[in-house]
């Protein structure tokens, strides 16, 4: 959870601390009661932040909070003037508290009431507000009193899934003093805008899919997303074929004879036991940080990432580095992975990055090397293998989607005790919430029981590849993911009973209708294995291929039945009313794409375009209709769908 500290004196904060005030009022009987004070010269956060106080309070109070910089206070009207005061950042008052916002660390943030207001203040950073990039400790602190003090819930993105209570008044209440920090260095789940399809017009409109980049960057800043440490990885080698492989064909994968590609344009590994190229990379690294300088105090991080392929080098040294393939190495995978009876090379991999290591740490003795383990050295190192805090992990299982059998559940936290054991630091990194298309395949139960359990042994970041942002259907799944980001020691029926209640009076039987999916999810993990192994493909990229025989026509009525009594339930509450219908539309939404994936899936060699073009209409009709109620991101539908149906060749 939050690391949350409250006390008079913090390491950051000056001398000379004032008494705390009685309890603030912010709106009082429908009015407001004070004004937001920013700095004259404040980052861009700042102002985004006061802009986020406002319209929360407002859309709750029907009260509308001035916002003004410091230099203007002395104009204000006496009727202003005489109101009270929420401080935003680095102001004058909030360091006349005793708080100096330069020496708060990125992202954590103060909230606490003095004689003189409300002070909301913490680290933050030049940059655009919506970048993860951007330290926003202030921005977090608003959002932290949102939830506290007015019980907002951001359910889905915009103003149908934001569920702010309505209230007269709204109150601080006595000696409020919060030193907050998040519970991990990077919170990242990455947002899934890049995935576009060949056929345009199954995605959005081009402003369509703006407005929806806009709605949900705004809704992952609302839960925290971000880090406090600089950090950039990712897969390092992709184009070094083109760049180096003439010059240095040593080190690339030597494989069946031949250094490089198997083939033109084919993914590749590297001779990752070659000194040459820990050389290469450590000295790539030193250039950078000479172009771009480590501030003071700061981590240097070099990335060590392997492109996104199998380790398939079989030059002596590399089999040489490799220890004896574990007896359970197998048993995750179905039977056309390419992961099963591939070769164990994870101590090789575990080599290279200590090799890498050590050879940076003549330049910088604190350098954090980052690594993935992935495909076939995912598998957690020989028993007794010692890394040291200073390797961050990613750990990158290939496939392990949810749900998951006991046994198969126990070998994925193996691995990641394992690995926890080598003394790394470790990040998820897996794909999990890429899993389920646009279907109501319900997983937070086991998700979170996951998340919780690598949160409890050693998990320090995350970076989750990535939202598929079907809200309307998969709504639970993601605000568990979401919340747990915030609170990652919540109980998951906590957490649920927080999405349901925006549902007011429907609350319980929306309860019924996931619960329905989660039962239907779990009864039919085996026939969903099977369905995907027979098929050889990757639920991840190709669910549409399937669709139509994961969820078959019978599984629907029994959740339209659900959904037309919540609208019953909901029909006076208008809020709760659209929120049910949104769910329905979703529902609809997922029966289309079935009726489609039954005609034009690739996995039929009698699927034409013509057999399906009324139904592929029916559905592009659909999308058209509500693209700006974001039941779902139909981009990445569209991205996935491209890849398993036949669809026209003309990409408008």
């Amino acid at each position: 959870m939050y690391h949350i500290r409250i006390a008079c004196l913090f390491v950051f904060l000056l001398s000379g601390l004032q008494p705390a005030a009685s309890a603030f009022d912010i709106v009082r009987d429908g009015r407001p009661a004070a004004i937001i004070v920013i700095p004259d010269a404040a980052p861009e956060i700042i102002p985004y932040a006061a802009g986020e106080l406002v319209w929360h309070i407002e859309k709750s109070t029907g009260a509308k909070l001035q916002v003004v910089s410091e230099s203007q206070l002395h104009t204000l009207p006496s009727a202003a003037a005489a109101l009270g005061r929420v401080y935003l950042g680095g102001t004058h008052e909030t360091r006349a508290t005793g708080i100096e916002p330069s020496r708060i660390p990125a992202e954590t943030f103060v909230l606490k009431t003095t004689a003189g207001g409300l002070v909301i203040a913490g680290g933050d950073g030049a940059g655009i507000p919506f970048s993860t990039n951007t330290p926003a400790g202030t921005l977090f602190g608003v959002y932290e009193l949102l939830e506290r003090h007015l019980g907002v819930i951001w359910a889905w993105p915009g103003e149908l899934g934001t569920h702010v209570p309505k209230k007269t008044t709204v109150t601080i209440p006595d000696g409020l003093d919060l030193t907050v920090t998040p519970p991990f260095i990077q919170r990242n789940v990455r947002g899934g805008l890049t995935f576009k399809g060949k056929y345009a017009a199954l995605g959005f409109t081009p402003e369509a899919s703006e407005d929806y980049a806009r709605a949900q960057s705004a809704y992952l800043r609302r839960h925290r997303m971000g880090r406090n440490e600089r950090m950039a990885y990712g897969h390092v080698f992709p184009k070094w074929w083109a760049q180096y492989g003439a010059e240095h064909p040593e080190w690339f994968q030597l494989l069946r004879g031949k250094r490089g590609p198997a083939k033109p344009g084919a993914s590749y590994s590297m001779c990752v036991s070659n000194p040459s190229l820990h050389e290469k990379l450590v000295g790539d690294w030193i250039a950078q940080r000479e172009k771009n300088p480590v501030p003071p105090g700061a981590t240097s991080y070099l990335n060590a990432c392997e492109n996104g392929v199998l380790g398939l080098c079989e030059c002596d040294t590399c089999r040489s580095w490799d220890g004896p393939r574990p007896a359970d190495y197998d048993d995750p995978y179905g039977s056309k992975s390419k992961m099963r009876g591939s070769r164990f090379v994870t101590d090789r991999y575990v080599k290279y990055w200590q090799a890498v290591q050590n050879l940076a740490r003549k330049t910088d003795p604190n350098v954090v090397v980052v690594a993935y383990n992935y495909y076939n050295y995912f598998h957690a190192p020989t028993p007794g293998t010692k890394l040291n805090p200073n390797f961050l992990i990613g750990s990158y299982p290939s496939g392990g989607g949810f749900p998951r059998s006991q046994e198969k559940a126990g070998w994925f936290r193996r691995q990641w005790l394992g690995w926890h054991d080598t003394g790394a630091r470790l990040f998820a990194r897996g794909n999990h919430v890429l899993d389920g298309y646009n279907a109501p395949h319900i997983i937070a139960r086991e998700f979170a029981d996951e998340f919780r359990f690598q949160a409890a042994h050693g998990m320090v970041a995350s970076d989750y590849d990535a939202l598929t942002g079907q809200w309307a259907t998969q709504g639970p799944n993601i605000y568990v993911l979401m919340r747990l980001h915030v609170k990652p020691g919540a109980d998951t029926d906590a957490l649920l009973d927080e999405y349901y209640s925006v549902f007011g009076p429907a609350a319980g039987i929306v309860r019924e209708y996931f619960t329905y999916w989660e039962n239907y999810t779990r009864e039919n993990r085996d026939r969903l294995e099977s369905i995907f192994d027979e098929l050889g493909v990757s639920r991840s990229r190709n669910w549409p291929v399937a669709a139509h025989r994961v969820h078959p026509p019978g599984c629907f009525p029994p959740a339209d039945a659900i959904l037309a009594r919540a609208a019953q339930a909901a029909a006076r509450d208008a809020d709760a009313l659209a929120r049910v219908t949104f769910l329905q539309l979703g529902l609809r939404h997922v029966k289309l794409c079935a009726q489609v994936s039954a005609l034009l899936t690739t996995a039929d060699p009698d699927s034409t375009l013509a057999r399906g073009r009324a139904a592929l209409d029916a559905l592009i009709a659909f999308r058209r209709a509500h693209e700006r109620e974001w039941i779902g991101n139909f981009n990445h539908s569209a991205w996935e769908e491209s890849m398993s149906w036949v669809l026209p060749k003309n990409a408008h």
